[in-house]
């Protein structure tokens, strides 16, 4: 390990005692002992000496930088030696690589750092020794703004809500508050040196709150232990994909708390909100077709006649309701949505997620068509990321509970703050009670 990272992970661990020692004075309502003063004073002296260390080091390291010459012009040098280009990385990989080293370390700072630079470099070694301890999640680690965006664009193409345009806000401090039109207009016309009239607009407010979403990944230790660039994308994946699943559900059907995002059917205006064409008593082909035409038309005209802008449009549908409209036929066997397969309905593109459920209902046998100008739908992002593991911690698999150290794995948590809103709720319309199978 070299001296700067050293350095830097042990004043780390004398920060973190100091910080130990205040907030248990903290939470008990009282000042520091006479015992604990002495302690943080001791610890205070440390810190000043790691700092005056550490100003050294990295002045050294500057002068050595800016002294180097090329190898060709060195005294005895036998010929040019070309300069080894930086190692460049995927989108997510060092997200990925600072995760797999918190595991080997064991959620120490001083040996994932250690982990890092031997598997990957310096840098790498560097860049886990300056992660900062999280206020709010115990043992947990936060990822810098630069990596933790890297790894949060990622989610675009598997988060449809994402993936069809939503506009994306950064959140630093956790909320933003923000003036949107709920009604009528503010253009109108005069005459010269006429005042300019209030024309009947309503101005209300929308709050983006950050949320937190937490995710668990179960990782084999046999695969988190190899420091490989096949095995860097499986983490990587494996922690997306836990992300995605659920923000997409929540993103999509969230009800809303305090707690969590509002999801798209539940921000859409109430009169936006429509019944499908019951389809089982209509057996002609034509106008099966043309029942499910004037349903999809129904349903955009919702967001069209309330004077959105129509920036970005495009549907939300389930797995179910894409294979009905493929294999709709006319009564002269004609596809009736051939572009279905460009990834178009009409002229709008789609996108289908099982986060769309297909089981709704009294019968269970209901869908819903989600139709968005989603130019006009928020998502506030902290960029903020904590990273907390434990191979003795157990989670659910779906069917029954598993035990992370029998099963020989590390458990690790994604913790990610967002929140979801939309300037106009009329900007989004969803049709419900879609019985429509292949």
């Amino acid at each position: 390990m070299s001296r700067i990272i050293k350095l830097k992970a042990d004043q780390a661990k004398v920060q973190d005692d100091m910080e130990s020692l205040l907030a248990t004075a903290d939470a008990e309502g009282r000042d520091l002992t006479e015992t604990e003063a002495k302690t943080f004073e001791d610890l205070k002296a440390q810190d000043d000496k790691l700092s005056a260390s550490l100003k050294v080091e990295e002045d050294l390291q500057h002068r050595r930088a800016a002294a180097a010459r090329p190898a060709a012009s060195l005294p005895g040098a036998a010929g040019h030696v070309p300069a080894q280009p930086a190692e460049k990385l995927e989108a997510g990989q060092q997200f990925a690589r600072i995760t797999m080293a918190l595991v080997n370390g064991n959620m120490d700072r001083r040996a994932a750092a250690d982990w890092a630079e031997n598997a990957w470099g310096t840098q790498a070694g560097q860049i886990v020794a300056n992660l900062e301890q999280s206020e709010q999640t115990k043992g947990g680690l936060l990822v810098d703004e630069t990596h933790s965006t890297d790894f949060i664009d990622l989610l675009r193409p598997r988060v449809v809500v994402r993936g069809m345009g939503a506009t994306v806000l950064p959140i630093p401090t956790g909320n933003l508050t923000m003036k949107r039109k709920t009604s009528g207009t503010s253009a109108t016309y005069t005459g010269e040196r006429q005042p300019i009239n209030l024309t009947g607009a309503t101005v209300g407010t929308m709050k983006l709150s950050a949320k937190k979403l937490t995710a668990l990944v179960p990782i084999t230790n046999q695969l988190i232990r190899r420091a490989s660039t096949s095995v860097e994308r499986m983490v990587r994946d494996d922690l997306l994909g836990s992300v995605a699943l659920k923000e997409d559900q929540q993103f999509i059907r969230g009800v809303g708390s305090d707690l969590a995002p509002a999801g798209l059917v539940n921000l859409a205006a109430t009169g936006n909100k429509i019944a499908a064409t019951d389809l089982s008593g209509i057996t002609d082909a034509a106008e099966r077709v043309q029942a499910v035409r004037n349903d999809l038309s129904r349903l955009r005209l919702r967001v069209i006649n309330a004077n959105v802008p129509m920036a970005r449009c495009g549907y939300i549908i389930s797995p179910t309701t894409k294979e009905f409209l493929e294999n709709l036929t006319d009564g002269n066997g004609n596809k009736a949505f051939p572009e279905i397969r460009e990834g178009r309905i009409g002229s709008y593109p789609y996108s289908m997620t099982t986060s769309v459920p297909s089981n709704l209902g009294a019968d269970g046998d209901e869908s819903e068509i989600i139709f968005a100008d989603f130019a006009e739908v928020l998502i506030g992002d902290t960029y903020v990321t904590t990273i907390a593991s434990s191979d003795q911690a157990s989670y659910h698999d779906g069917t029954e509970w598993r035990s992370a150290f029998q099963t020989d794995e590390t458990l690790i948590r994604i913790i990610t703050e967002h929140d979801l809103g939309t300037r106009h709720d009329v900007a989004i319309a969803v049709l419900q009670q879609v019985a429509w199978k292949p």
